[in-house]
């Protein structure tokens, strides 16, 4: 895989300079050398940190706080509830805040809560607040050293908190874990759901894992993430009054949270002060201690998609007005992270916003000067990315159906989600959510 992208990168070289336009050459050539750099970093840096963890559970462990904010899920609430009941890691407590639904989810939840006394709370707001708001108020009664969060329209595998917990109890630098997601029911799903599938599976893989092997990842996923209590604590209120342009900001939930973990210094315990006192003496230099934000494939989340065109597009709108934030909020501190990876994000942003230029010039403005060559040359590299992450997800699940699907993705990228950036910009003041 590595190999192959070196190559399409050589001869993208010499397209740049002898053949299409120079604009076009340099974009495409920046685009295969960030996604040669991801892969490289992916799979000869990235290692799942719950390999070698060999630990067994009692009940002294840990109580950990799943906290799932909820509004008009009746169709997926009550299968989302129960993969929490159903983990196999038994000192949790259950949390769901009920935030305003309209439709059958306060029902369902009284039930569910009647059924499982021990097990499960239930918070009913009068009012829909937003998911931050919802969350704010779960933590104030949440009594758990680690807080699993989760979206409402997902179902955790039986292990992924068992796993979580395994990973935090292995490294006290760590504050934040993302999981692995991938899109419920994909075998049986319409086409749009196995595309989105399969898009998933190399988002988290490749990219998480590239910005995992750093311990920087610039977003816990809303699907399934936990946290360390200290590591986010202090942030809560803040981050669920996130305002933005003058007024309160509802999007960017799970990319500026993870903003302030990324800038948040660790508080160090007296033996690991003194520790770095003799480090100093000694002549050698103190790294800063900053929280580790870490991937693991081993912690699995089933994820509710969009299953039409028009639904697809109004969540790509929402994520691209938490893009927009995230500039600004991840964007200003990033660079205090290590440099392949600072360089990785910075280099991406750069790329996502010119794209709407790049694709102007090359299928439009060239051919209508004869210069058809440099828009097949754009698109042939778009596929060519699509492939790759294609072909990767293949490598890795032997037997996988779905891998072929990728570069559709690209497609559909090239020619409508690029330009939603534009329109999420002009209405980035606009609050609706759905």
């Amino acid at each position: 895989m590595l190999s192959l992208i070196g190559i399409i990168l050589l001869i993208k070289i010499y397209f740049m300079l002898f053949i299409v336009d120079f604009t076009i050459g340099f974009y495409s050539f920046l685009t295969s050398l960030t996604l040669c750099s991801i892969f490289l970093f992916s799979y000869l840096k990235f290692k799942d940190p719950l390999v070698n963890i060999k630990k067994k559970f009692n009940d002294t462990e840990p109580l950990i706080s799943i906290i799932i904010p909820v509004k008009n899920e009746e169709e997926n609430i009550e299968n989302c509830i129960k993969s929490c009941i159903n983990s196999s890691y038994k000192n949790k407590e259950i949390i769901v805040v009920n935030d305003g639904s309209t439709d059958k989810t306060p029902r369902i939840l009284e039930r569910l809560m009647k059924e499982n006394p021990n097990a499960l709370r239930v918070l009913h707001l009068p009012i829909n607040l937003g998911k931050k708001h919802a969350i704010e108020k779960a933590i104030e009664i949440a009594n758990g050293k680690f807080y699993v969060f989760m979206d409402s329209d997902c179902n955790m595998f039986d292990d992924a908190v068992e796993n979580l917990v395994k990973i935090f109890l292995s490294d006290n630098e760590i504050g934040a874990i993302t999981g692995h997601g991938n899109v419920r029911n994909a075998d049986t799903g319409n086409l749009l759901e196995k595309i989105q599938d399969v898009w998933f599976d190399g988002q988290y893989r490749i990219i998480k894992g590239m910005e995992g092997s750093f311990s920087s990842l610039t977003c816990c996923s809303g699907s399934l993430s936990a946290f360390r209590r200290e590591a986010i604590i202090n942030h809560i209120h803040e981050w669920a009054n996130d305002r933005f342009l003058g007024m309160e900001f509802k999007f960017a939930t799970d990319r500026r949270l993870t903003a302030f973990i990324l800038a948040e210094k660790i508080k160090l315990s007296s033996e690991k002060l003194i520790k770095n006192k003799q480090i100093k003496e000694n002549g050698r230099k103190i790294k800063s201690q900053q929280w580790k934000l870490k991937y693991s494939p081993s912690v699995k989340v089933e994820i509710g998609v969009p299953k039409t065109l028009r639904s697809l597009i109004k969540q790509q709108i929402r994520w691209r007005k938490s893009f927009i934030r995230s500039i600004f909020a991840t964007g200003s501190i990033y660079w205090q992270r290590p440099l392949p990876v600072a360089i990785i994000y910075y280099l991406t942003i750069a790329l996502r916003l010119f794209r709407p230029y790049i694709i102007i010039k090359s299928l439009i403005i060239l051919p209508l000067t004869g210069d058809i060559l440099s828009g097949i040359f754009y698109l042939g590299g778009a596929m060519f990315s699509g492939l790759m992450y294609g072909i990767d997800v293949r490598l890795r699940k032997p037997g996988y159906p779905r891998w072929f699907y990728r570069p559709l993705m690209n497609v559909i990228s090239t020619f409508i989600f690029t330009w939603l950036i534009i329109y999420a910009a002009i209405t980035i003041k606009n609050k609706t959510w759905r």
